[in-house]
């Protein structure tokens, strides 16, 4: 970002909300006026812990930002920083938090652009902007902010944080919630002793979504020093092909936004074969370290080390959480019936369809109909139209004819979707 020589602001209220703020200027040229985005954006969030750590330029945190104005939602959607992939314009194939390291001798501005390179391949979508956070800076504009608010539903415990010392100490939240200064927020974010590193990734981005709300309320921006010292971490600790303008233009457009608003991915490996557990975005898997120099790493499900490139499910996958987030936020209720004399059909449909996130009754899902003849293999649908989402996901992945009824068929009256396999050749 550029240096800031003045900033000269105007708070307009009505009672005491402020709802805008106008009039800024940097190294002397005077912003845009304001308006707010139209269209979808989509923005690049990554975090590296710089400083004096051992590894300051590992981007552990790659986040993609979706800002869709007209739905008024936020989709957040975590990589893991271990996704094995092969590197934009070079034969080194390595986990995915080393691109920006690796091309940083070329320029910070190279090195983040692989990375986005990356990210599209990878997602199917297009970045427009990126902000790279230094861990340092987000101590710093926490503090500034004077907290964050998190809530746990459990005790969250990791025994193994380390000190900075070459050794450990013991990070505990009991259950409840909590307002957290700057370094137990990092901490809260980074903690990979205490969960999964999928786990991890959710909670940074509740750090993220809570920090969005606490922002939009501004009213500690009346406050021109506080403004001020805001703006000098970000010109010290991010990076960002954002000017000022864009990210007043962006904070105009969500700022009336609640945290309901805010959607959460990640891409896990939560759905091995009888996972009982299977969640949305569970596309991978870990391979055997014998072929990856012994370093635990993750795969897409249908790659292997020699064949990387296949993003074809994934690019599925972020085309529902993106464009059809109804499905998240009004789920319907699935029911998967096996009407053929071949076992656990039904069990392996609903395999397949879990990981788009998908609300199917395991329980009910895997009873057998075959007493019962069908011709072919039908979705029956009650009390939603046929533009439904959830119809509309279910029709990205897999070929069958849908039939609307008055109500559920063959299950309980909450059901809105009825599957029925009448053959093996179903999906």
């Amino acid at each position: 970002m550029r240096a800031v020589n003045e900033i000269n602001f105007r708070i307009f209220e009505f009672g005491n909300t402020p709802t805008g703020i106008f009039d800024f200027s940097y190294s002397g040229e005077k912003a845009d006026e304001q308006s707010t985005p139209e269209s979808m954006i989509y923005i690049l969030i990554t975090g590296k812990w710089g400083g004096n750590h051992d590894a300051p330029n590992l981007t552990d945190t790659i986040i993609l930002a979706w800002i869709h104005p007209e739905h008024k939602t936020i989709t957040l959607f975590s990589l893991p920083r271990d996704l094995y992939v092969e590197y934009p314009w070079s034969t080194r194939k390595w986990k995915i938090n080393q691109i920006y390291e690796t091309f940083l001798p070329l320029g910070a501005d190279i090195a983040i652009e692989r990375l986005k390179i990356k990210v599209s391949e990878i997602t199917g979508k297009q970045i427009d902007f990126y902000i790279n956070v230094d861990f340092k800076g987000f101590i710093e504009i926490v503090d500034t902010l004077w907290w964050v608010e998190v809530s746990l539903e459990e005790n969250f415990v990791d025994y193994q944080y380390p000190d900075n010392n070459l050794w450990y100490k013991t990070f505990i939240l009991r259950k409840g919630t909590w307002t957290l200064d700057g370094e137990v927020a990092l901490m809260y974010a980074r903690s990979r002793h205490s969960t999964s590193d999928f786990d991890r990734s959710l909670r940074q981005q509740e750090i993220i979504s809570s920090l969005r709300e606490k922002i939009s309320t501004l009213w500690y921006f009346k406050d021109r020093k506080k403004l001020l010292n805001l703006y000098n971490i970000f010109t010290e600790y991010i990076e960002t092909d954002m000017s000022f303008s864009d990210m007043l233009n962006l904070w105009l457009t969500i700022k009336s936004w609640d945290s309901s608003q805010t959607l959460s991915f990640n891409l896990n490996d939560s759905c091995y074969d009888g996972s009982p557990t299977c969640s949305s975005g569970g596309f991978l898997y870990v391979p055997l370290r014998e072929y990856f120099w012994g370093a635990s790493v993750l795969l897409p499900n249908d790659a292997s080390s020699k064949n990387l490139s296949n993003y074809d499910v994934i690019h599925t996958y972020a085309d529902i959480i993106y464009d059809n987030t109804d499905v998240y936020t009004n789920p319907k209720n699935i029911i998967i019936f096996n009407a053929t004399r071949t076992p656990l059909l039904a069990g392996n449909l609903a395999d397949i369809l879990r990981p788009y996130g998908l609300s199917i009754d395991r329980e009910i899902g895997t009873k057998t109909m075959s007493e019962k003849k069908f011709e072919k293999s039908i979705l029956y649908y009650n009390g939603i139209d046929e533009n439904d989402s959830t119809l509309q996901v279910i029709k990205k992945i897999m070929t069958i004819d849908m039939e609307k009824t008055e109500v559920p068929l063959y299950s309980p009256t909450w059901t809105h979707i009825e599957i029925v396999l009448a053959d093996e050749d179903s999906f």
